[in-house]
C-alpha cells in the first residue's frame, strides 16, 4: 500500500508514493498523530474495488486492530499474523495460492444444526426483521476475537430469536452481512448520498459535509435525519430484511438524482434513524462489524467458507449447505465445485528472487512458459454463451474481449463447456511481437492500427463437465 507524501528529494515539492507492506504501514498509523489522515474505511484506499476479497478483508482487520488500541489507550497495532499477500501493489509480485478442491466435501456430523429456512422463511417472522439483523451486526462488531463472532452467527441460525430454531432466510441474511460479496452498484459515493439525503431531510448540505468530516457517512444520516423536520423517523422498527433487500436491488438500477431521492423518501418514512444509519452502511458495502466471508460463512457450516473460495458465488454454497443442515447423524458429502459462468478465484504465481530460487523450489525438473505482461482473463463458455471475468473476479470490458467468441469455438471445436486460465495482449500484426501494457484501453487501441487484442490460454479449468483444478 502507497501513502502519498511530500517528496524529500530536490527542491521542487510535489508528492511521492511512499510504499509499504499491510502491516508496516498499520504501524506507522499507530505513531503518528491522531488528526493525521489514515485508513479508516475502504473508501480511503485508492484501487478498492480492484483487491481480492481476502486483501480487503486483511486491511479491515487491521483498520479494527488499530481502532480497538487506540480506544485501550495503546500507541502501536497488535503484531499482524504473517499472511501471504494476494494482490499485487506496486510491482507484478504475487504470492503462491492454489485452487480449492473441485468438490468441498462435508459430512453431516459436524454441520451446525440449521433448520430449512432457505425456501420456507416466513418474511414476516422476527427472525427477517431488520432490527435482528441491526442487533445481530452489533453483537458481531463488539466481539473481541473472531471466533466468537462466529460462534454468533451460528447460535443465532441454530435458535433464532425466539430459542425454538430459526425461521429466517439464511440465504438472505448471508448476503445482507456480507455486502461486498454481493456485486450491487449503487452509483453514490459519500458526498452524492449527503447531497441527496440534506435534501430529503430539509437540512443543510454544508453542515452535513462538515460532519462528514468525521468519516463516517451513516452515523452523519443518523444525526441529521433525527434533527429533520421534512421527515420524522419512525418510533419503532417495523422494517424487514426483504424490504430492504428489495429497496437496494431497485437502487442498483437507479441513475438519476430525481429518482434516488424518491426512491429514498419511501423508505425513510418506514425507519429508525438506526435503521437508515444501517441501509447507508449497506450502500457503502461496510457494515463496520469487522467481519468477512470466512467467519460468517463457517457460522452455517464448518466448511462453507471453502467452498465459497471455489465458486465465490454465495447462492450456490448456502442453498446446497442448508438443506443438508436439518438432518444430522448420517454420513454424507455436499458437493460443491467449479461451475461454468460463475468465477473461480484465481491460482497465483509465487514472485522469485532469481532464477537460483526457482530451480532450488523444481530440483527433478519443470515445465517453463513464458509469462506476458497483459491483462489476466478468466474465460467461461457454455455452450454459446461467454463470459469473462478479470483475476479480481470482475467482469472484463467488453470492447476487450467480445470478439473472442468467433475464436474460441474453432480453437477448442470439441469443447462445449470451458472455464479457461488466459493472458490478453495487443499483438504487432507486422512483427509479432507484444506491445506494451496498457495497451488494451479503449483509447490507446486507436493508436496501434496494425495490432490484433491476443487470447493466450495458459490454463484449462474445466472441460465439458469435468474439473481438472487438481489435475
Amino acid at each position: 500500500i502507497a501513502k502519498v507524501a511530500p517528496n524529500p528529494f530536490g527542491s521542487g515539492g510535489g508528492s511521492m508514493k511512499m510504499w509499504h507492506h499491510v502491516n508496516c504501514i498499520f504501524e506507522v498509523f499507530s505513531k503518528q498523530r491522531a488528526t493525521t489522515a489514515r485508513i479508516e474505511t475502504g473508501d480511503d484506499v485508492e484501487g478498492w474495488d480492484a483487491l481480492l476479497p481476502e486483501d480487503q478483508e486483511e486491511i479491515l482487520s487491521h483498520v479494527a486492530n488499530l481502532a480497538g488500541a487506540e480506544k485501550k489507550g495503546k500507541t502501536t497495532t497488535p503484531k499482524a499474523k504473517q499472511t501471504k499477500q494476494k494482490t499485487p501493489t506496486k510491482a507484478i509480485v504475487t504470492s503462491p495460492a492454489t485452487s480449492t478442491t473441485a468438490a468441498t466435501k462435508v459430512p453431516k456430523t459436524t454441520a451446525t444444526v440449521v433448520s430449512n429456512a432457505a425456501t420456507t422463511s416466513d418474511k414476516m417472522h422476527k427472525d427477517n426483521s431488520f432490527r435482528e439483523f441491526r442487533r445481530l451486526c452489533a453483537d458481531i462488531a463488539n466481539a473481541s476475537s473472531y471466533l466468537t463472532k462466529t460462534s454468533i452467527v451460528r447460535d443465532f441460525f441454530n435458535k433464532g430469536t425466539e430459542g425454538n430454531g430459526f425461521r429466517g432466510d439464511v440465504l438472505l441474511w448471508c448476503r445482507m452481512l456480507l455486502p461486498g460479496a454481493v456485486k450491487r452498484v449503487y452509483n453514490l459515493q459519500s458526498k452524492q448520498i449527503i447531497k441527496l439525503l440534506s435534501r430529503l431531510f430539509g437540512t443543510s448540505q454544508e453542515e452535513m459535509l462538515e460532519d462528514l468530516e468525521q468519516g463516517d457517512v451513516a452515523e452523519t444520516v443518523r444525526v441529521f435525519f433525527e434533527q429533520s423536520k421534512a421527515v420524522k423517523p419512525a418510533k419503532k422498527s417495523l422494517l424487514t430484511l426483504p424490504e430492504v433487500d428489495e429497496f437496494l436491488e431497485r437502487l442498483s438500477q437507479l441513475t438519476k438524482e430525481e429518482d434516488q431521492l424518491s426512491h429514498f423518501s419511501q423508505i425513510a418514512e418506514k425507519c429508525t434513524s438506526n435503521d437508515l444509519k444501517m441501509v447507508i452502511r449497506l450502500i457503502k458495502h461496510d457494515l463496520r462489524i469487522n467481519a468477512g466471508p470466512k467467519h460468517i460463512l463457517e457460522g452455517i457450516h464448518p466448511e462453507a467458507y471453502q467452498a465459497f473460495q471455489t465458486t465465490r458465488d454465495i447462492s450456490s454454497v448456502v442453498t446446497r449447505v442448508v438443506p443438508t443442515m436439518s438432518q444430522v447423524g448420517t454420513q454424507s458429502t455436499l458437493g460443491i465445485g467449479v461451475k461454468t459462468l460463475t468465477p473461480v478465484l484465481p491460482m497465483l504465481a509465487e514472485a522469485c528472487k532469481s532464477v537460483e530460487q526457482a530451480m532450488r523450489k523444481c530440483p527433478n525438473g519443470m515445465y517453463a512458459e513464458i509469462k506476458y505482461d497483459g491483462e489476466r482473463v478468466q474465460v467461461h463458455k457454455q455452450g454459446n454463451e461467454f463470459k469473462f471475468f478479470s483475476r479480481s473476479l470482475k467482469p472484463v470490458l467488453p470492447h476487450k474481449v467480445s470478439h473472442f467468441k468467433d475464436f474460441i469455438p474453432l480453437a477448442f471445436p470439441y469443447g462445449q463447456d470451458l472455464i479457461l486460465d488466459s493472458e490478453i495482449l495487443m499483438i504487432d500484426v507486422n512483427t509479432n511481437q507484444p506491445l506494451p501494457f496498457g495497451s488494451l484501453g479503449k483509447h490507446k487501441k486507436t493508436e496501434f492500427k496494425d495490432a490484433n487484442v491476443c487470447l493466450f490460454v495458459f490454463d484449462c479449468i474445466y472441460y465439458n463437465g469435468e474439473s481438472l483444478v487438481n489435475k
